[in-house]
């Protein structure tokens, strides 16, 4: 991102006119937010710090870390938000514009909408869009994106740019177009009105923060499930324990959440021909685990399941938790192996081959 935009900025105006002011949408975007996560026991709110600074975001969508050197966030699928943190202050940069608007038209940038610089304390920030023909990647005849600088700490600023790469810019007509660009701006600027500097060590390089979500919120626990494997031709069931809900079925397995434990359960079923169960286990021992509890075995109904379990002291601002986690494996008929992977915060039963058993009592079907 910062190779592509890092010192890339031009002056001139940019019209906000069309769809109602930033803090228009900001308001119906905090509105609409704070309406979804009514009722949560939970803070609805992920902390996640990033080159010395703390941003406080809403539990929606992905944020991850990317080794680029950006935050990327998707609460949309219209556009994505990347925000990086660099040298020199808002109205330093600003000061050299002129050069910059030079060098991203000599790189084949379209000026979409020129650049406002607004110098009011409160809403400091510079804006404008730009779109790029047959971007390489895209499956659009032309791309856009809006860049953003906004203050940061002392002596830096936040470069945030929006890559509309989920929408065909070019079909919208200029009301719809002015509609999305403001609500962007909106959520990317109640990102960034939102960050602290912080002493605090940033997040690894890596992380992914994903919302959970409730795959069936009308039947909302779950008794029993169905794990389809082998590209379809095989399965196998299992009974859960009570209050488990369903949160994600994808490419990595079946994730639960057991609300009476406060606790993750992923179940799945991968082939490997090198490796059994007891070697997945037992490479546990060339691991970099922080605090090993136990390893073994344990058979249930005619099935020998190896697992190991440990856990992770995780230090917050204002709180010190241990992450207990539990891997467990077991092996199949056709050479495939079933796997489960638990893990709570504060709850050494997370890290009790007992808890598991139920998800060890399996049916091949």
């Amino acid at each position: 991102m910062s190779a592509l935009f890092g010192g890339l900025w031009f002056a001139g105006s940019f019209s906000l006119s069309g769809n109602g002011a930033p803090g228009d949408e900001q308001e119906k975007l905090t509105a609409e937010e704070a309406g979804a996560n009514e009722g949560r026991e939970q803070p609805p709110a992920w902390e996640v710090v990033f080159k010395g600074m703390k941003f406080t975001l809403p539990q929606k969508g992905k944020v991850y870390l990317h080794g680029s050197g950006c935050m990327n966030i998707r609460q949309d699928e219209q556009y994505l938000i990347q925000i990086n943190i660099e040298e020199d202050t808002v109205d330093e940069m600003w000061a050299r514009m002129e050069q910059k608007k030079e060098s991203l038209m000599k790189a084949g940038y379209r000026m979409e909408k020129e650049a406002e610089y607004s110098g009011e304390e409160e809403y400091e920030y510079v804006r404008y869009v730009i779109s790029l023909e047959k971007e390489r990647g895209s499956e659009y005849e032309r791309t856009y994106s809006e860049v953003i600088l906004a203050p940061a700490d002392e002596g830096r600023h936040m470069l945030v740019v929006i890559p509309y790469d989920g929408t065909d810019m070019e079909k919208l007509d200029e009301t719809l177009r002015e509609k999305l660009y403001e609500e962007a701006f909106a959520r990317a600027k109640g990102i960034w009105e939102g960050a602290d500097p912080t002493d605090e060590l940033d997040d690894e390089v890596g992380t992914l923060w994903m919302e959970d979500q409730n795959l069936d919120p009308e039947h909302q626990y779950i008794s029993e499930d169905i794990l389809v494997y082998g590209d379809g031709q095989h399965s196998l069931s299992y009974r859960l324990p009570e209050h488990c809900m369903l949160t994600a079925d994808n490419i990595t397995g079946k994730t639960y959440f057991d609300e009476d434990h406060q606790a993750y359960i992923q179940t799945n079923v991968v082939k490997y021909t090198w490796m059994t169960a007891r070697d997945m286990a037992e490479s546990a021992a060339d691991r970099n685990l922080s605090r090993p509890l136990a390893s073994g075995e344990v058979t249930v109904s005619g099935r020998t399941f190896y697992y190991y379990t440990y856990s992770v002291l995780e230090y917050g601002k204002t709180k010190t938790s241990s992450v207990y986690q539990f891997y467990g494996y077991c092996d199949l008929e056709d050479g495939s192996i079933y796997s489960i992977r638990g893990y709570a915060d504060d709850n050494p039963q997370a890290a009790d081959e007992a808890y598991y058993l139920e998800w060890m009592n399996i049916s091949v079907l």
